[in-house]
């Protein structure tokens, strides 16, 4: 089968992490061998993960003889994802992120897709918003990641 739930996703923090990696094959190489190196803890309750990947900005240009306004794509961001926790005071995964918070330092995360494959990538870690909500509801947690790197995307190994 080529699609798959998230069932079984884990998001993971591990240190701070202020290293550049470039973007061509042998970086991407270095970064997966460095940050899959570093020691993560399991982020507990997680949710909704919510969405990471780049999107280019656009550069326009319009030119006054003619009025048509041309695009060109320019500068990669890979975005901030917005994850939401059932909030767990005891957890220490929830606890290294709330720290976090109180960094300026870029911490390295983990997304285990729990297949093999990870995708590794570096935050500055926003915020941890509490969810009160009514009386029926859970308590939740919003945090807010600041991707300040490519997304380095580990392949699931190849089975026969």
């Amino acid at each position: 089968m080529t699609i798959k739930t998230s069932a079984g996703v884990r998001l993971l923090i591990g240190p701070a992490h202020n290293v550049s990696y470039g973007e061509d094959v042998a970086g991407i190489a270095a970064a997966i061998l460095a940050l899959k190196a570093l020691t993560y803890i399991e982020v507990g309750e997680v949710e909704d993960a919510g969405e990471i990947g780049d999107e280019a900005s656009t550069a326009d240009f319009t030119a006054l003889a003619n009025r048509r306004k041309r695009k060109v794509k320019g500068t990669f961001d890979a975005g901030s994802q917005s994850v939401t926790l059932g909030e767990d005071p005891s957890d220490a995964g929830q606890a290294a992120v709330k720290a976090a918070v109180r960094s300026d330092s870029n911490f390295a995360v983990q997304m285990d897709y729990g297949d093999g494959s990870s995708d590794f990538y570096l935050v500055q870690v926003l915020s941890f918003r509490k969810q009160i909500g009514t009386a029926e509801s859970i308590r939740k947690a919003s945090v807010n990641l600041a991707i300040n790197s490519a997304i380095y995307e580990e392949l699931a190994p190849v089975t026969p």
